[in-house]
C-alpha cells in the first residue's frame, strides 16, 4: 500500500475514534496548514531560482528541482485532502478524483525517494570518480523522464484499485483489490522499493562519500599549512553532519507511514489506526519542508540566490531580482558561455587540488 491517502474510512465510523474529536482535529489542521505553507512556498522559491538564473541550471540543480516539483505535487494533492476526506467523514469528490489524487500523491512520492537516491548516486560519482566525465545535462533529463515514467507505471496498479463505494450509507474512497493477496504483496513490495532500496543506496552512498572525505583529510600529513589543515578539518566534520542528517531525516520520515500502513494491510489496527496514520502521515510531509533547506539552503550558491530574492519578495524594489533585465544580463556574464579566452586557457588544477572543487558545488 503506498504511503499517501489510505482507506482509513472504511472502520472509521466507531465513536471511540480519537479523531472525531474537535480539539484533535485542530491540531492536525494546524499541522497540515503548516506544511503546506513552508514546504509550497520553500520548494516553489528552489523553483524560482533555477528557473530563472541559467548559471544555477547545473546536473546537481536539476535533480534539486525536481525534488522540489514532486514535493510541490505532494504539497498540494496530500495536505489538503487526506484531513478533509477524514475529519468530513465521507468523500466528496467524485469517482475521477478518487482514482487520480491517490494515484499522484502515490507517483510524487516515488518521485522524491527516487530522486533522493539520484542525487546520491550523483555526488558518489562525482566526489569518488573525480576523473571520470561529469553527467551531461541531456543525460540528466533522461534520469528524470524516466524517473517520473517509472513512478506513474509501478503506483498505477494503485489508482486502478481506488473505487468509491459505500459504507453505513456515507461514500468512501478506498482501496477495492480482487484478491486480498494482492493488498499485502503490494504493500511488501512498495514498502522495499519506495523505503528500503532508495534508504540503503543513499546511506550507502553518503557513508562511502564520507569515508573518502576522512581518507582525504589524513593524506599526505605536514604537506599543508596548519591554516589549510583546520580547513579540511572542519570541511570534514560539517560534511560528516549534513550526510547523517539526510540519511537520518530519510529514514525517520518515510519509515514509520511505511510500517504502519503495512502493519494494517496484515492486522487490523481498528480506530488506533487512523491516530497513528495521520501522526506518521504528517511525519512523512514534513520532508518537504526540511528537503529545500537540506539539498538548496545549505548549498552556498543557492543561499546566495535566497538571499538575494527574500528582500525582493519583501518589496525591497533595489534587488536584483526585481529587474528582471539586470537580472538575466547578470547571468548571462556571469555563465561559462562567456568565460573569455584567457581565461580558458589557463592550467588545470591537479587532482588532488580539483576535488574540493566537486565537493563546493554541492557544499555538502
Amino acid at each position: 500500500m503506498p504511503t499517501t491517502m489510505n482507506d482509513t474510512m472504511a472502520d472509521a465510523n466507531t465513536e471511540d475514534d480519537i479523531m472525531k474529536h474537535l480539539s484533535v482535529q485542530i491540531i492536525f489542521y494546524m499541522l497540515y496548514a503548516a506544511i503546506f505553507l513552508l514546504g509550497l512556498l520553500g520548494n516553489m522559491l528552489v523553483c524560482y531560482i533555477v528557473y530563472t538564473n541559467r548559471a544555477m541550471q547545473t546536473v546537481t540543480n536539476l535533480f534539486i528541482t525536481n525534488l522540489a516539483l514532486s514535493d510541490i505535487l505532494l504539497c498540494i494533492l496530500a495536505v489538503p485532502f487526506t484531513p478533509l476526506y477524514t475529519f468530513l467523514d465521507r468523500w466528496i469528490f467524485g469517482q475521477l478524483i478518487c482514482h487520480l489524487v491517490p494515484y499522484a500523491q502515490a507517483t510524487s512520492v516515488y518521485v522524491s525517494t527516487l530522486t533522493l537516491s539520484a542525487i546520491a548516486i550523483d555526488r558518489f560519482f562525482v566526489i569518488l570518480h573525480p576523473l571520470r566525465q561529469r553527467m551531461k545535462l541531456t543525460t540528466c533529463f533522461g534520469i528524470l523522464l524516466g524517473i517520473w515514467w517509472f513512478s506513474m507505471l509501478i503506483t498505477l496498479p494503485y489508482g486502478i484499485c481506488m473505487k468509491v463505494e459505500s459504507h453505513n450509507g456515507k461514500e468512501v474512497c478506498e482501496e477495492n483489490w480482487s484478491i486480498q493477496y494482492f493488498e499485502v504483496a503490494f504493500g511488501i513490495f512498495t514498502l522495499l522499493m519506495q523505503f528500503v532500496i532508495p534508504f540503503c543506496i543513499i546511506a550507502y552512498c553518503y557513508w562511502r562519500i564520507s569515508k573518502r572525505l576522512n581518507q582525504r583529510a589524513k593524506s599526505k600529513p605536514g604537506s599543508k599549512s596548519a591554516r589549510r589543515e583546520e580547513a579540511d578539518r572542519e570541511m570534514k566534520r560539517r560534511t560528516n553532519r549534513m550526510l547523517i542528517a539526510m540519511v537520518t531525516i530519510f529514514g525517520i520520515c518515510w519509515f514509520p507511514l511505511n510500517l504502519i500502513n503495512l502493519i494494517n494491510d496484515v492486522v487490523d489496527l481498528g480506530s488506533i489506526f487512523h491516530l497513528l496514520f495521520f501522526l506518521t502521515h504528517c511525519m512523512a510531509l514534513s520532508s518537504t519542508c526540511y528537503n529545500p533547506f537540506l539539498y538548496a539552503w545549505l548549498n552556498e550558491n543557492f543561499r546566495k540566490e535566497f538571499k538575494q530574492v527574500l528582500p525582493c519578495a519583501l518589496g525591497n524594489s533595489s534587488n536584483r531580482y526585481c529587474n528582471p533585465d539586470e537580472h538575466t544580463l547578470d547571468t548571462l556574464l556571469h555563465s561559462s558561455v562567456f568565460t573569455s579566452p584567457a581565461k580558458q586557457l589557463e592550467p588545470r588544477e591537479p587532482i588532488a587540488e580539483r576535488i574540493p572543487h566537486h565537493i563546493q558545488e554541492y557544499d555538502l
